[in-house]
């Protein structure tokens, strides 16, 4: 998808060509080939948040990313995982607005990144969604998976052996899933599940339009996990928003280009600490129950 905009960390991501077994017509940026993310640049106190909600997170901006991260020391993280409600777009907006829903390993604070994740854009009036794995450099790369909105989905990022990594979207509502297997060498010094408007521009000289929700729901990562289990070992899944030792949690919130506008804004943890939700706005939401 892309790499992290941030308005105090640096992050990576892209979003690129459709294929067929996307839900709606595929638009003209669907078709462009590639999209990227940045890190989290805080400039000031942000807007309308002077509290992480999270006890003990950093509070960061970013243009393109809201949600929550973990930074650690290299070597730590080995793969992560989320379960999420494919959102409806609003197709009543006029132009064309993207979004995307990942979970990665590395791209927060360096210019890695192995991702899975399932994108929901708005085509002039077209409702367009799509799973997709990326590892930078390269582009978005779709995943043969019929998405619809409403579906629950479950993505997921594995280092299955030495610098081997397997990326999974599982459509929990249809049983089916796809994947990708690919060699990387990934230096694990970051966790994420992300909700993200994505550059559209090779270079990522500007970030998208974010798509609205058609409803009144929020977007929700239900359960959010990360594990350190090493490869060929049993994995051992750990909630996202619980840090594990040495790391730092990141409660990310996403701004407008002015720096100043929240689109964005993650809420604080379920009671297991692996659940949260993201709504369009300044508001916090309330925690997944």
């Amino acid at each position: 998808m892309k790499r992290l905009l941030a308005i105090a960390a640096s992050a990576v991501v892209c979003v690129g060509a459709a294929s067929a077994a996307a839900v709606g017509a595929p638009g003209p940026a669907a078709q462009s080939g590639r999209s990227e993310s940045h890190a989290p640049d805080l400039h000031g106190p942000l807007p309308h948040r002077r509290v992480p909600a999270v006890a003990g997170a950093d509070l960061v901006g970013s243009e393109n990313w809201s949600g929550y991260a973990q930074s650690a020391p290299a070597g730590t993280f080995t793969g992560v995982s989320a379960t999420f409600v494919v959102t409806t777009v609003d197709t009543k907006m006029s132009g064309t607005q993207y979004s995307s829903d990942w979970v990665g390993v590395d791209g927060f604070n360096n210019g890695k990144l192995v991702q899975a994740g399932v994108e929901e854009d708005n085509f002039d009036g077209a409702a367009y969604y799509q799973a997709w794995t990326e590892v930078l450099p390269k582009s978005e790369n779709p995943l043969t998976l019929t998405i619809a909105p409403g579906d629950l989905v479950t993505a997921t990022v594995h280092e299955i052996a030495d610098n081997r990594w397997v990326m999974m979207v599982s459509d929990d509502t249809t049983g089916k899933s796809a994947k990708r297997v690919v060699n990387y060498r990934a230096p694990g010094t970051s966790v994420e599940a992300i909700h993200e408007r994505p550059c559209v521009i090779a270079g990522c000289n500007s970030v998208s339009d974010l798509a609205d929700l058609a409803t009144t729901s929020d977007e929700v990562f239900d359960p959010a996990q990360f594990t350190e289990s090493r490869p060929r070992t049993s994995t051992v899944y750990q909630p996202l928003l619980v840090p594990t030792s040495g790391a730092i949690l990141y409660d990310i919130v996403m701004l407008a280009n002015n720096g100043s506008t929240t689109l964005a804004t993650p809420s604080g943890p379920n009671a297991a600490g692996d659940g949260f939700a993201v709504a369009d706005g300044s508001t916090t939401p309330p925690a997944p129950g």
